[in-house]
């Protein structure tokens, strides 16, 4: 079970208030005889009385401050990494479903760091562990403890988190130090933020060739511009359905960019018609964020590409000369996170909490699980971690990710593009 807090109400204080009522009531009944002495009694009674429930009830609520400060360091301490390693030693081999191959670079670090615990990491993509994940627990069966994934256009949101399957897990020493959304507003907290955006050969420009989106859909990039599928990628789908879903602002850029309000043709709104004028302005698509990359970066080329901006990192061992655009009116992508969870029923959930803590650099940010997950092109949103690209994550000119309305508008969108086709 996740920790939580629970604060204790001040019983005894709403006990000694009760009690000072019924004597203030009691002594309000008095004897004309003694009206005029008992008029002076009341009021010094009532004073004494007041005073009482009101020092007694302070004390009642400093003791349940004092008891709810108690508690939460009583659970702090529980998951300290100290304790969770006492009884993660206990439990067995640790199972880790990821889509991301970190884990495994994580995983390494931490079996030295905690030598009598074994990880286990199976490399799945988001909507395969979905799939996964679902069918073993409706079988009853509970196998992974871990879950790092990244979205499926809304849906580990509704159909994952919502339900139970997934649980958000935080440290309640580290969560001071994550930056919103993650933590308190999102699903969970992810550990990485990357996003989809356009990439360009450096080699062959100079200077950023885009600002606009719509800049793509100008003569000058006709034929020049490829995308990895959407239809195989969920992260590229959700790119072009936030921008359905913030119609307005592309309608916006198209009047900036072009100098005119935009004109619909037989679209929908300016996310659809942005779509409709890439493909007719000769979008290539190819199958992934890497093929993209080849196609732009290994010669000297002035076509440009949508890919992940973590794939910057791979400039030299791949031999591109390419680089990323950060910053593209109205906005230059929407968030694509690495979400942590524990699995519902995780048979070895102090080990999967101890693991957790370990990819998130432990309380000071400075542990060596973090390594992997903060690289160029990914940003760690936590306040205290530096941040290895030359813009902060908080300076980047990013849509809000809205996994409901990505949910509900996805199917709509993805019919769309495969008309275009």
């Amino acid at each position: 079970m996740l920790n939580r807090l629970h604060t204790n109400k001040p019983a005894k204080a709403a006990l000694v208030l009760a009690s000072a009522i019924l004597i203030l009531t009691a002594c309000g009944q008095t004897n004309d005889a003694d009206g005029a002495n008992a008029s002076g009694g009341n009021n010094a009674s009532a004073n004494a009385g007041g005073q009482a429930a009101n020092e007694t009830a302070a004390a009642g609520n400093d003791a349940a401050g004092n008891a709810g400060g108690n508690a939460a360091d009583a659970s702090a301490s529980a998951d300290s990494a100290d304790a969770l390693y006492a009884k993660a030693k206990e439990e067995g081999k640790l199972i880790v479903y990821s889509t991301s191959g970190r884990a495994n670079d994580a995983a390494e670090t931490f079996m030295k760091q905690y030598p009598e615990i074994k990880v286990e990491v199976s490399k799945v993509k988001s909507d395969e562990i979905l799939d996964k994940v679902t069918k073993e627990q409706d079988a009853g069966q509970f196998n992974p403890d871990v879950i790092i994934t990244k979205e499926v256009s809304g849906a580990v949101e509704e159909e994952m988190v919502k339900p139970g399957r997934y649980l958000k897990y935080l440290p309640a020493d580290i969560a001071p130090m994550v930056d919103e959304p993650y933590r308190t507003q999102a699903e969970a907290y992810a550990n990485y933020v990357e996003f989809r955006t356009i990439f360009y050969n450096a080699k062959h420009y100079a200077e950023v060739p885009v600002k606009n989106w719509w800049d793509l859909t100008t003569p000058e990039f006709k034929g020049k511009v490829y995308t990895a599928d959407p239809l195989s990628s969920p992260a590229f789908m959700d790119l072009f359905t936030t921008m359905v879903v913030n119609s307005d602002d592309m309608a916006a850029a198209y009047k900036e960019k072009f100098g005119k309000d935009i004109e619909l043709h037989g679209t929908e709104n300016a996310g659809y018609e942005y779509i409709q004028e890439l493909f007719d302005n000769g979008l290539i698509v190819l199958k992934g964020s890497d093929d993209v990359l080849d196609a732009i970066g290994k010669a000297d080329r002035d076509a440009v590409g949508l890919a992940v901006s973590g794939d910057v990192s791979k400039n030299e061992e791949n031999g591109w000369t390419i680089q990323p655009i950060y910053d593209i009116k109205p906005k230059t992508s929407v968030p694509d996170s690495g979400y942590f969870f524990l699995a519902n029923k995780a048979p070895h959930e102090a080990a999967a909490k101890l693991f957790v803590r370990w990819m998130m650099g432990e309380t000071d940010g400075k542990g060596a699980g973090l390594d992997p997950f903060n690289q160029v092109g990914s940003w760690v949103p936590r306040s205290d971690v530096q941040t290895k690209n030359d813009i902060p994550y908080e300076s980047l000119n990013l849509w809000a990710f809205d996994g409901e309305a990505l949910y509900n508008t996805a199917p709509k969108v993805r019919d769309f593009w495969i008309k275009q086709k």
